[in-house]
């Protein structure tokens, strides 16, 4: 308990705990007023439970979120605008299931209900929380989370069994019990959470800040449960007002039946009375019916006869309701004429609440009561809108509403369930592999596009029993049911892998992402939903860590690599921060002239504790983290003031990563690069591979057109892995062709390599671009290559990457003639 008092002590404004205390307090007593209205009037127990619902979930909201207001933990907040939504969602809806269960007549019921109303609270604190967006991170005492849990949990059941079983007490009492229910969860919860900094963290785009959220919260939260205080207070009024004209109806209608002589006085009062309630029964928004003990027409209102669309002449006192009825139907409003049964003598069961379902759809609702001197008085009213938002806030509870597939919580109940059956079956988890480009560099509605395009072709995909969902972002998964049939869960991955590969066509675009998938198997990986949702991840995690556009399955030792992966992502973050990089150069030998035309630039990484760490350990990384972005700027700029110090015939070469060129910035870059430099456009030569390519080729290709018209040199990198290479050499203004290192390193003593250079070369001289082989470590190599007609060769055996300082060195040895002398010396 010291902790707490600390907590809300020191760490909490305490004008905004007060305020959060009030806004409690008063949320807890109108829900409770309106549960109350419930017990008591079957008739629109419906609506109240509603109001309940409304009021108590957004008071546990309100309240949580002026209380978050009112913690200082020394760093700026944010929410996540979709789990903050959610968070009040879950609020309304659990509440209302608690309320509901806690009308039920046994004993135990109410403080069940009650249990649930904590539960609702204690979820609505959790998700609010894991909105919380700050620079750093939380850890949990999950001893006062227990404790936070069963104080919520145990205060509200004592709170709803209070006010349903000690109908003697005043409402205030049991309030107070929900109110200190919900905030000692909330105040317990908060101490339980400790915040570490982190020395680097982003703040996320879509967020809202602490405050204004807090004040639109306060006054939304107060005017709804002013609302819904209004709303009790008047429907208390009008359910007495109704209660006793009904009465005093039910009191003459039974003379008029038992006493003939006083029937004509009676009748007189009847009209009299109908003339003053005339104007308010046909302005409700119900319809009422009254028939006699024949089952014959008494009374009626406007509404009635609207919403079944009977004929006015037909609704004349005496008539039988046998005959309205099959009027109705015979007109086609009702399909068929048991849809409303009519009232039998001793038999109850007609007095219970009926819903009918007209043929246009509309949902009507009625419920008939006995009059004291004998017939029926019946209500009728239209619930279709209402039926409807409660199916669709039932359906968004329960689906992602972009896709439509089952949400993350739906498809963990079908993970519960199917492991409480015993079979084998197996979770895929599937990312797509470069979709944050696509949303980059096509906007969000192309995006959608393909999520929702990616959601129909895994549908196609399952089985009957399977079930897609959608994680969130660009993660799916499937639950696979049938693992020991035709398709096992190697071939099913793979079926999505070969899917997800094919192009994507929108509105002009053609678009190739692909996807990576993560395997998991029950009951081998474990029964729990949470592990094997876990053991997916961390398989997906190595597939793309490890080679994109593939599957693996989880094995024991992968939380470590994702350990290491987590971790070198956190050293690049630094490493970027304290410059513990550093440019090599590699330089590209005129074979012709045996000169030196120009050095490609290579980054490596001087890491505090590893020492140098070449690219091939950590790109990978920064392109998935996007971290690459800050460092090729870095490499661009600093290639560039390198330059600027060798003569001016020796060029640089940079390789520019998709991740930057689809940030759209790059031309602004390479301009700003070249003027802090002072180095000539034409000394720049940027290297692309195909992959900057595969998106959106109109777009691509004024950008490249802009670039060279700058004096940029273009060259493409990698030529003959990618997939349409010969398309793309006449589309965008390339000046160079590398030939990709796999193809040099067969070039002897296999001739399908060699055959692919030599029509290379030759493509490139019908064209008239330069050809550059890359790779090239030995001589032999290199004679084949000049013989063919290669213009430049770069590689180990010309010279590996070296440091700035020797750059002025080696060009001496090459570009004095050094070398020329000492060849034919040897």
């Amino acid at each position: 308990m010291l902790r707490v008092y600390t907590c809300i002590a020191h760490q909490h404004n305490f004008l905004f705990v007060v305020i959060a205390g009030m806004i409690c307090l008063l949320a807890t007593l109108t829900a409770l007023s309106a549960f109350q209205q419930a017990v008591r009037e079957a008739s629109r127990r419906a609506t109240f439970i509603i109001v309940a619902a409304l009021v108590s979930g957004l008071g546990i909201w309100s309240t949580h979120f002026i209380a978050m207001l009112a913690y200082e933990p020394g760093l700026s907040i944010s929410y996540d605008v979709s789990r903050t939504l959610l968070s009040v969602l879950a609020a309304v809806v659990i509440c209302g299931i608690g309320w509901t269960v806690a009308l039920g007549k046994r004993p135990f019921m109410a403080p069940l209900g009650g249990a649930i109303i904590g539960g609702g609270v204690g979820t609505m604190h959790y998700l609010g929380m894991s909105a919380v967006k700050l620079a750093g991170y939380i850890i949990w005492d999950h001893n006062l989370v227990a404790a936070s849990l069963i104080l919520g949990i145990g205060l509200s059941a004592m709170a709803a069994w209070l006010q349903r079983r000690e109908s003697t007490l005043p409402v205030w009492a049991a309030g107070s019990v929900l109110a200190l229910g919900i905030c000692s969860l909330h105040f317990v919860a908060m101490a339980a959470a400790v915040i570490y900094p982190l020395r680097t963290s982003g703040v996320a785009v879509q967020s809202l800040d602490s405050q204004s959220l807090a004040i639109g919260v306060t006054v939304a939260a107060l005017s709804i449960m002013g609302v819904g205080a209004g709303l009790v207070m008047f429907d208390r009024r009008l359910a007495a007002a109704q209660l006793a004209e009904a009465r005093q109806r039910a009191a003459l209608a039974d003379q008029i039946v038992h006493s003939t002589a006083e029937r004509n006085t009676l009748i007189e009062k009847l009209r009299y009375q109908a003339e003053i309630s005339t104007a308010a029964l046909d302005n409700m928004a119900q319809g009422l019916s009254m028939y006699d003990s024949q089952n014959r027409l008494i009374t009626h209102n406007r509404r009635y006869a609207e919403l079944y669309g009977i004929n006015e002449e037909l609704l004349t006192p005496g008539t039988p309701v046998i005959e309205i009825w099959e009027r109705v139907v015979a007109d086609g409003t009702i399909l068929q004429s048991r849809s409303i049964d009519i009232p039998v003598i001793g038999d109850e069961d007609w007095l219970k609440e009926h819903e009918v379902t007209l043929s246009d759809g509309r949902i009507i609702k009625f419920q008939r009561q006995p009059l004291p001197a004998g017939g029926w008085v019946a209500t009728h009213e239209d619930v279709t809108e209402a039926r409807r938002t409660n199916q669709q806030i039932a359906y968004l509870a329960a689906h992602d509403a972009l896709t439509g597939l089952p949400n993350r919580a739906t498809f963990s109940t079908y993970l519960e369930a199917y492991a409480k059956d015993g079979r084998a079956f197996a979770v895929h988890t599937i990312d797509l592999d470069r979709f944050k480009e696509v949303n980059d560099t096509l906007g969000h509605a192309v995006g959608d596009e393909i999520l929702r395009s990616t959601a129909v072709r895994l549908l196609e995909l399952t089985g009957e029993n399977d079930v897609v969902t959608r994680l969130g972002g660009d993660e799916f998964a499937v639950l696979q049911w049938d693992v020991d049939g035709l398709v096992t869960p190697a071939a099913f991955a793979d079926r999505i892998v070969k899917r997800l590969a094919e192009p994507f066509e929108f509105k002009g675009h053609t678009v190739i992402i692909g996807a990576s998938v993560g395997i998991s198997l029950a009951p081998e990986s474990g029964i729990c939903c949470e592990e094997l949702l876990m053991m997916s991840d961390l398989a997906l995690y190595c597939a793309k860590d490890e080679s994109r556009g593939t599957y693996r399955f989880f094995e024991r030792g992968m939380d470590s690599r994702l350990c290491e992966r987590r971790q070198l992502e956190e050293d690049l973050r630094v490493a970027i921060t304290e410059g513990q990089f550093e440019v090599y150069y590699q330089p590209l030998l005129d074979v012709s002239k045996g000169t030196i035309t120009s050095f490609e630039a290579l980054v490596r990484w001087h890491h505090p504790t590893r020492g140098l760490v070449q690219p091939a350990d950590f790109i990978a990384t920064a392109e998935d983290t996007g971290l690459i972005i800050p460092i090729g700027e870095w490499v661009l700029r600093q290639a560039c003031r390198d330059a600027i110090n060798w003569p001016n015939d020796v060029g640089v070469a940079v390789n520019v990563s998709p991740a930057q060129f689809k940030r759209g910035d790059l031309i602004a870059m390479t301009m700003s690069a070249l003027t802090a430099a002072g180095l000539a456009p034409e000394r720049l030569e940027l290297e692309i591979t195909e992959a900057v390519l595969l998106h959106d080729e109109a777009w691509v290709q004024a950008a490249l057109k802009r670039i060279a018209a700058l004096g940029v040199r273009i060259a493409m990198d990698d030529f003959g892995t990618g997939y349409s290479s010969l398309s793309y050499l006449r589309a965008f203004p390339f000046n160079k062709i590398k030939i990709d290192r796999s193809f040099i390193a067969d070039i002897v003593g296999k001739s399908d390599a060699l055959s692919i250079v030599q029509a290379t070369i030759q493509l490139s001289q019908k064209l008239g671009m330069e050809i550059t082989a890359e790779g090239v470590e030995t001589a032999e190599q290199m004679n084949v290559l000049v013989e063919e007609g290669c213009t430049t060769v770069q590689g180990y055996h010309v010279s590996r990457p070296i440091p700035v300082s020797r750059v002025a060195e080696l060009l001496r040895f090459y570009n004095t003639g050094v070398h020329t002398s000492a060849r034919a010396a040897g």
